[in-house]
């Protein structure tokens, strides 16, 4: 036998013999019985309908467990443990002192609970399950560059969401923001998809994440209406009102997009004899509507005359 083979045998020898000794060493530590301290998740379980957990508790035990090393092996590998707080006889609280009784293990092979170490005890509180639909109100701060301007309202899609949690936390919320944000310099629409702000409590479950918004930014346009006729509302019936002069002439700002399509029909003056009857004088400014997202200014004339002329009966 050549030294070569000799070697080669003689190792191979010393690796199965030492792969035996391994397995002999393993199987001996496996069937050994061991304690081990292992954080747990608490889990508040069997929650009656229509009610929620409404305090904090602790979501971890630290929990001192024994059994056979291979026991030990297989939990780690695949084991569902927690401590779980059965809630189901439960109406408004209940202090759960922890104990052996309260651990689950799927797979136990030998493993037991022997201790719970911390905390000793958690106290549970249920409040009625309350679910409802608020507005979403945004924090946007916009602005344009010089020449352009917004037209009308900043828009939220969803403009609501649904949340959900304790009836006492949730009941006072009659609202949800989003993240608060500055835009400046804009010279075209912006859409953009903007997180909604966190509530004032974790324990109400908010159904979106965020919403999209979308700002109507057009260039600033001016033009001049004249001869908008001034009405009168809630004139007498036995009489006839006039209204000295007429009409009047004013200045509209607004989006380009939008002021394009603007008329003097569109314009809506008028004087509300209920509100001036019992004003001294006779000369009266008149109140104006504009469509949405239209500003106006320089109102020539700022006042208005009215003269009463009784109706002729028949």
């Amino acid at each position: 036998m050549s030294l070569k083979l000799a070697l080669f045998i003689d190792y191979k020898l010393k690796a199965v013999a030492l792969v035996f000794a391994i397995f002999i060493w393993f199987f001996v530590v496996t069937e050994n019985n061991y304690e081990y301290e292992i954080e747990m998740p608490v889990l508040a379980t069997n929650v009656p309908d229509g009610k929620v957990v409404l305090n904090k508790f602790p979501h971890t035990a630290r929990v001192k467990i024994k059994g056979s090393g291979k026991g030990l092996i297989a939990l780690g590998v695949g084991g569902d443990i927690s401590v779980k707080l059965d809630l189901s006889d439960v109406e408004k609280s209940r202090t759960f002192v922890l104990g052996p009784k309260n651990v689950f293990i799927s797979r136990p092979l030998g493993i037991v609970a022997d201790e719970v170490i911390t905390p000793d005890s958690i106290t549970l509180v249920l409040d009625d399950k309350l679910t409802k639909r608020v507005p979403i109100h945004t924090k946007i701060r916009p602005l344009t560059s010089p020449g352009y301007t917004i037209v009308g309202e900043i828009q939220l899609t969803p403009d609501s969401v649904e949340i959900s949690g304790p009836k006492s936390l949730v009941a006072p919320v009659s609202r949800v923001f989003t993240q608060e944000q500055g835009l400046t310099g804009l010279k075209a629409d912006v859409r953009s998809i903007i997180p909604l702000a966190s509530l004032p409590s974790d324990k109400i479950k908010v159904f979106a994440t965020q919403v999209e918004l979308y700002i109507d930014v057009q260039k600033l346009l001016k033009i001049t209406l004249n001869g908008v006729r001034v009405e009168v509302r809630n004139a007498p019936t036995n009489m006839i009102v006039n209204v000295i002069p007429s009409t009047l002439d004013l200045v509209l700002e607004g989006g380009g997009d939008l002021l394009s399509n603007v008329s003097r029909e569109d314009i809506v003056a008028y004087i509300d004899y209920n509100r001036v009857r019992n004003i001294p004088g006779n000369e009266f400014p008149a109140a104006i509507e504009t469509p949405k997202g239209v500003s106006y200014r320089d109102v020539k004339p700022k006042t208005f005359k009215l003269t009463f002329e009784r109706r002729q009966s028949h």
